[in-house]
């Protein structure tokens, strides 16, 4: 009951949109020509003919009991328009005007307009004229009224009750959320479709005002379309970007059907210009080549700048790594925590709380370690020497029990000592443990490598050092030579003093 106000306003502006067109003598479907300057006006009391053997007809009072034909035009001529002749007179000039094409005109003359026509001239209506237009007209417009506001209601109902069963036969959850969405395009849609066919079925309306109003109804249908498959496309790609995933996950995920939803958008606006030029006549192909001419230059120009941004498109789709993970790019000697993907560069912190600003295509053309997905626990290891006389399975046994109770490891993941390899004076062993995060590693080596110190240490389990015995062979000639040396290095002793070696 509230929107009754706005549609009585409506329909009040629709009717005295149409009387004024009329007074101004877009009601007309035959226009005589203007009164020019300098012409004479031919009088109808004059006999002579004009325009060479043609006579000018004689205005008659109509005949009692005939009635002239409904499209007669009126007898109202605006002063200020036309020349105060009678409409008879108009005719001595007959101009042949091209009829417009069926594309451009589009007229409903049904069963209920010739009912009508036949019923003002039955009861001697068709000479009736009102604000220059005949009784007939203004049954016609009472009419086209009734059926705007038949269209209207019932083309709602039906709009929405048909959408509603097609979503539901959908995967669709959220359909009342989606018709909220799109309700305003729904309406506007039926609105036009309604005032388009209620227009249609004037006939007092002139052509050209008719072409008008068939361009003025594609434009409004081509926008409305064009608007509600905006809102598609972004309604669409939000739910099935939340569609069973975590919050997570949507925010990962977001800036792929970000771009997706771009490109979605930027097609549609090429195909919206596109069909509205080509409507209206206007050749696009020089438009499309220079375009083309000056993508071409733009991507020379910029071709690091485009190998970085499709780079970073192949990164959002392909998800090698995510914000917050850990990485390693093997080439540049660069790893740290991903802080941002962007479309351009991904910018990592390392360790030492640096930002460094890697550019999307040479991470691409590298190896990158993902130290955070698909699982963020990590296996690491570390090699030790024990004596060759040591225990062995005593040494095996220190070894995982040690690591093992390191607070860090984890209990539900194997911790390995294996005899990898013979050392020069040692047997190597190999101790492997899980923990939760890469992050933890240097911590844990120092834990892991005090707990195995004081664990050898208890067991009496040597970790010998490595030792070298250096031998010298000499001869006797080698002793001589050596001796001279030393004594030639030896400072000279003073009367009185003694060596150190005394």
């Amino acid at each position: 009951m509230k929107r009754i106000p706005k549609l009585v306003t409506l329909l009040i502006f629709i009717t005295a949109l149409a009387g004024l067109m009329a007074g101004i003598g877009f009601a007309q479907t035959d226009t005589p020509e203007p009164i020019q300057e300098n012409t004479p006006v031919p009088q109808t009391d004059t006999p002579g003919p004009i325009q060479g053997d043609t006579p000018i007809p004689q205005t008659a009072e109509p005949e009692p009991g005939k009635t002239e034909p409904s499209h007669d035009l009126p007898t109202f001529t605006p002063a200020f328009t036309f020349a105060p002749t009678p409409t008879r007179a108009a005719a001595v000039v007959e101009v042949e005007e091209e009829p417009p094409s069926a594309k451009e005109l589009f007229t409903v003359e049904g069963p209920v307009t010739q009912w009508v026509s036949d019923f003002t001239a039955r009861n001697g209506w068709d000479q009736i004229y009102f604000l220059g237009l005949s009784v007939e007209d203004w049954i016609n417009l009472a009419l086209s009224i009734l059926f705007f506001l038949l269209i209207y209601i019932s083309g709602k109902w039906l709009f929405y009750r048909g959408l509603k069963e097609i979503l539901k036969r959908t995967s669709i959850e959220s359909d009342e959320e989606f018709l909220e969405v799109v309700r305003p395009q729904i309406n506007w849609l039926v609105l036009t479709i309604a005032l388009q066919f209620s227009l249609a079925r004037l006939t007092f309306l002139s052509s050209g005002l008719r072409v008008l109003l068939n361009q003025v109804f594609f434009v409004a249908y081509l926008t409305i379309i064009a608007i509600f498959l905006w809102k598609v496309v972004g309604f669409g790609t939000e739910a099935l970007l939340r569609r069973g995933r975590t919050e997570e996950d949507v925010q990962r995920l977001r800036p792929i059907y970000m771009v997706v939803t771009r490109i979605a958008e930027a097609t549609l606006l090429v195909a919206y210009g596109s069909i509205m030029l080509s409507y209206f006549g206007i050749d696009i192909t020089a438009f499309a080549a220079a375009l083309g001419i000056g993508g071409l230059a733009i991507s020379l120009a910029a071709q690091d700048t485009l190998a970085d941004a499709i780079a970073g498109f192949l990164i959002l789709l392909d998800q090698p790594f995510r914000v917050g993970d850990r990485i390693e790019i093997s080439g540049l000697g660069t790893w740290g925590d991903v802080v941002e993907i962007g479309t351009r560069s991904t910018r990592i912190r390392t360790r030492d709380n640096r930002l460094v600003i890697v550019p999307n295509s040479a991470i691409a053309k590298d190896q990158v370690v993902n130290y955070s997905y698909p699982d963020p626990r990590y296996r690491v290891q570390i090699e030790l020497g024990i004596d060759y006389d040591s225990d062995l399975k005593l040494a095996r046994q220190t070894a995982i029990e040690a690591v093992r109770h390191v607070e860090g490891v984890l209990p539900d993941k194997p911790v390995d000592a294996l005899f990898v390899d013979f050392g020069d004076n040692t047997i190597i062993f190999r101790i492997r443990w899980w923990i939760d995060s890469y992050i933890d590693t240097r911590r844990m080596f120092d834990k892991v490598n005090e707990a195995l110190l004081n664990g050898f240490n208890e067991a009496n389990i040597i970790m010998p050092n490595i030792a070298y015995d250096l031998n010298l062979k000499v001869d006797d000639q080698n002793v001589k030579d050596f001796s001279e040396a030393v004594r030639k290095d030896r400072p000279e002793e003073k009367p009185g003093e003694t060596s150190e070696q005394e």
